[in-house]
């Protein structure tokens, strides 16, 4: 079953005069419970595409139906509403708040939802001990490693049951070693949680355990087939 379809879709922008179209007629599909990855250069418009996916950006044209609802149609609190219930995302760079504590940071989704804490208290605990950052809860984001920084984002993407992942560029910024291990438990989760994820990557060891592979070129996407 479909959880997103966009399809044809359409995003330019104005520079120096200039049209640049980063996106030409895009579509994917992607089933519940999918890992899907999506390959290509940098600004091939991977991270636009995504976004405009998962309902962060808008498209000049074309449509995104996002777990049963047309996002593509919806403005302002109504979309931020339904984005916050039904949509994970981490970047590249963890986008932690800096004063926050570990489990402050986690525990955002939450708040922003007015969600009472007691009824995710089973899906905290598997996070954070699937993750290893239980001892770690009480630091602050300069007090973590890079790796460590990450998989709070992670848990603070999946603390509040969204039925898809994005994720732009996840190992980016880490070595081989603490990427290898990101994706590693990504996929344990996506596994365990039966999580459905959108991963924008250039590492070729992470596509090959999706199981399917797009490519981004000027705009447009291409579906790998194995």
């Amino acid at each position: 079953m479909a959880i997103l379809e966009a399809i044809d879709i359409i995003k330019q922008y104005k520079r120096a005069g200039h049209t640049v179209t980063a996106l030409n007629r895009a579509s994917i599909t992607v089933n519940e419970g999918e890992f899907v990855a999506i390959m290509g250069v940098s600004g091939s418009g991977k991270s636009t595409f995504i976004n405009i996916c998962a309902g962060l950006d808008t498209p000049n044209a074309g449509s995104v139906m996002l777990g049963g609802r047309m996002i593509t149609s919806l403005y302002g609190d109504e979309l931020t509403q339904y984005r916050g219930k039904t949509v994970g995302f981490v970047f590249q760079s963890h986008k932690l708040i800096p004063h926050l504590t570990a489990y402050e940071n986690i525990m955002l989704p939450l708040h922003a939802a007015n969600r009472e804490f007691y009824k995710h208290e089973e899906r905290f605990k598997l996070l954070v001990d699937s993750l290893d950052i239980r001892n770690r809860l009480g630091h602050l984001p300069s007090e973590l490693s890079g790796g460590q920084a990450q998989r709070v984002a992670i848990a603070r993407a999946l603390i509040h049951y969204p039925r898809i992942l994005f994720a732009d560029e996840p190992t980016g910024n880490l070595d081989r070693k603490n990427a290898d291990e990101v994706i590693s438990l990504m996929l344990e989760l996506r596994d365990s949680l039966k999580q459905t994820m959108v991963v924008v990557t250039h590492d070729q060891k992470t596509a090959d355990r999706a199981d399917r592979v797009y490519y981004m070129e000027d705009g447009f996407l291409i579906e790998k087939r194995r």
